[in-house]
Parts: C-alpha cells; structure tokens; sequence
C-alpha cells in the first residue's frame, strides 16, 4: 500500500523514513538530511538543522551515520554522533578519514582560496579525521534490522557517491543529484563529468513512486523529477557550447576561459570561491574536449583542433 507524505516540524516523514529540510540549503555547508527510524536508527548526511540534529544526538538514539559522500556539506555535524558506527562508499573512504585527502581530491592548489575556505569550514566546525566501520558497493543493501534501503553507486560528483533506495516507501535519494538550478558541480579533482553523466541516466531509468535530494525542500513524484533531471543534465552542454564559442573567437589559456561566466554569472566571480570551483570545471570540460580531439592545448593557451 502505497504511503503518503506527512508534514513535520522540520520537513516531511514517509512512513518511518524522516527528511529533515536544511535551514539554508544555499550555503555550501548545509544538506538535507534522513533519519531512518529503526532498531538501527540511522541518519543519513547529517548536515541539516543543526538545533535538531544536537538534540537527536543527545537522546542517543541514533546507532549509525551514512555519508553518501566526503563532501563538507553532507557530513558537518559527524561529530555530535561519535557514538555511531560510520558508513560511506570504499571509493571516497580516504577523504573521510583524513582532511589531508580531502584536500588531495579537492584541489591541486594548494593555496587555493577553496583549500583555505574547506580549512576554514573543518576548523570551525570542528569536523574531524572520520572513521568507518561499513564500507557499501554498488546494489548492497544499508545494514538495518526493520527496513530496506539500498546503496546504488552514482559516481561523477565523486568518486564515492551514493543515492539510497528506500524499498518500503518505494523512493530513490539522488543526492548530489540534486537537481538545483545552478546545474551540475564538479569542481574536485576527484569529480568527473564523463560518470557525472552515465550516473544520470541511471537515475533517469530507474523507476520509483517518490524521488528526492540533497538541497530543496521537496519529495517529486516521476514525471516531476525527469522535467528536472533534464534540465540538470543539460547544463553539461551548455556549458560545453559557451567553451566552444568562446575559443572560436580566439586561442584562452584556463585563466582567461575561467573568466568569461561558464557556470556562474561573471557578475558572481568576484566571490574567490566561485571562482575557483569556475576554474576546476571549466579545466575538466577542456580536457575532456583533448581528450574528444575537440581541443587541444600549445603554449598554454587552448585551441579547438579545427
């Protein structure tokens, strides 16, 4: 029997499976979070509503944490569940368990404002060197006593990247899938527009009841979430076609292509940290073009390979 959504204080419950909104899903260190109610209680990404989580928190009734990913905003209050047993995707254990990884997936600028912002953001946070006890693959299922919720691996955002299929309430947990208007982010070192894409097309073909995601304050049913997902998807190509016609103007080095507004408005660049996550995809778009025989690199500066 299929089960419909309740309004909660802090977002909406389907049967035993509880989102809880973040306050602020703009802010690069919030995301919604998934209490799942069960004999193994367990919280996924807690990052959200920092009020409720610490209250969750306190009443220890939560035994597990699942990061469907390494990123900050989707493990930045790790540290109120210490108590819990730690779950996440082999592929993105390591920047889990060390920020000196993360760093090594986030930027090869060491010096980069996005290293100092993520430095800044584990400090003050008081993130801390994770640990993991279960490590899922692709189609596993969540180790839970009451309920079934499986792991499918959508990598491309990261390496490790989970969506969670919630077999009882027949709903699929994209994630960073997350269908914002902004489009897709893959501005780490780690992240990879290629699996970015196959990822989305087996989101797109698998068929559920409800869909949900990591930012926006919202269950869609089918035909709502592929009227979004393909308007994600096709920020790919359009950010594609700016690069294109921007190099058949003249020869750019990354500096230059950097600055003419391919993900962000140009008007947003000013922001340092915009600017460096522009930079990382607009260098991941140009080597995949190198790599098409689209374009090729002399002297640093980029040419398309007429």
């Amino acid at each position: 029997m299929a089960i419909d959504p309740k309004v909660t204080e802090h977002g909406l419950r389907v049967g035993d499976v509880e989102f809880i909104w973040a306050r602020n899903s703009r802010e690069f260190f919030f995301s919604n979070s998934i209490l799942i109610h069960d004999t193994q209680t367990t919280i996924v990404d807690p990052s959200s509503n920092f009020t409720y989580l610490e209250q969750l928190a306190s009443r220890k009734i939560v035994t597990q944490v699942l990061n469907t990913h390494y990123h900050v905003d989707h493990r930045s209050l790790n540290h109120l569940f210490r108590h819990c047993q730690f779950i996440c995707h082999e592929k993105d254990l390591a920047a889990i368990l060390s920020f000196d990884n993360y760093l090594k997936y986030a930027d090869s600028e060491r010096d980069s404002d996005y290293v100092h912002w993520l430095k800044n953001i584990f400090s003050s946070l008081e993130i801390l060197d994770g640990y993991v006890s279960i490590l899922l693959k692709d189609k596993e299922l969540v180790p839970l006593k009451d309920h079934a919720v499986r792991a499918l691996h959508i990598p491309g955002h990261t390496p490790g990247h989970l969506a969670l299929f919630f077999e009882d309430i027949d709903l699929l947990y994209t994630s960073d899938i997350d269908l914002t208007p902004l489009g897709p982010w893959y501005a780490n070192i780690s992240s990879d527009i290629d699996q970015f894409l196959q990822s989305i097309h087996k989101v797109k073909m698998f068929h559920c009841r409800y869909y949900a995601t990591s930012h926006g304050g919202r269950i869609y049913d089918r035909e709502q979430f592929l009227e979004k997902l393909e308007k994600f998807e096709s920020a790919f190509e359009k950010r594609d076609t700016r690069i294109l016609e921007s190099l058949k103007e003249k020869p750019q080095d990354l500096k230059e292509l950097s600055q003419v507004g391919i993900v962000f408005k140009s008007s947003h660049l000013s922001d340092p940290l915009k600017a460096c996550f522009e930079r990382q995809m607009v260098e991941k778009h140009l080597l995949r073009f190198e790599r098409q025989g689209k374009a090729v690199l002399e002297n640093g500066l980029w040419h398309l390979n007429e």
